[in-house]
């Protein structure tokens, strides 16, 4: 037992060194509407491997106007941190040809194109959906505007994807020791591009479109 013991010990003793060069980071993200429509709902996911998972909502963005409102997110830096960030944004545009009896259009990051992000949210999102919808509809039985059901479903999205452990289809934009305690701008362009804009360098991806099942008015 006492070897046990002592074994463990330096064990222990052995690992702090290594376990001292991992740091705990928070940053902050807001979105930036570059497109010449009102973004109704938007939503952020953000997951650091294993470690953190962040969720972000927004709503009723004008054009070329930038969020006040700002999320936090964690990530690690260090010489043996092996983790990555992934985000995946989702959003609405307020524009003509934008909407369909019961249904919202819905622009996704889709930095490589991967199906499996649209059978996911096809099997998972829609009775989560209809379930927040009610909800927010309570007694009054008149139809919600269409502004608020993107915001229920962009915040509906978000949910659905934050709980999904896989990173399939989330872009990758690592958040660097210089980005600690700064903002990330998540800029949608007027060609539903997306740009992340952070001290440490800037990414990109290109966007999908999805007809999301929605009642509204």
């Amino acid at each position: 037992m006492r070897i046990s013991s002592i074994s463990k010990l330096l064990v222990v003793l052995c690992w702090l060194p290594l376990a001292l060069c991992v740091t705990k980071r928070e940053a902050y993200v807001t979105i930036q509407n570059n497109t010449p429509d009102t973004i109704s709902g938007a939503s952020i996911s953000h997951k650091y491997s294993d470690n953190y998972k962040n969720q972000a909502e927004f709503s009723d963005l004008p054009p070329g106007f930038k969020s006040p409102v700002i999320h936090r997110v964690e990530y690690n830096t260090g010489a043996l941190t092996l983790g990555r960030d992934w985000w995946l944004i989702t959003y609405h545009r307020k524009q003509a040809g934008s909407v369909r009896p019961n249904q919202l259009l819905m622009w996704y990051s889709d930095p490589t194109n991967f199906r499996s992000i649209i059978d996911f949210l096809e099997k998972a999102a829609p009775a989560l959906i209809k379930t927040a919808i009610k909800a927010a509809k309570g007694s009054n039985p008149a139809l919600l505007p269409a502004a608020k059901v993107a915001q229920i479903v962009s915040k509906a999205m978000c949910k659905v994807l934050f709980n999904e452990e896989s990173t399939s289809g989330f872009k990758q934009h690592i958040l660097r020791d210089e980005d600690a305690g700064e903002i990330t701008t998540i800029i949608i362009n007027a060609d539903n591009t997306i740009t992340f804009k952070s001290p440490s360098g800037t990414s990109k991806t290109v966007t999908s479109t999805k007809w999301v099942e929605a009642e509204h008015a």
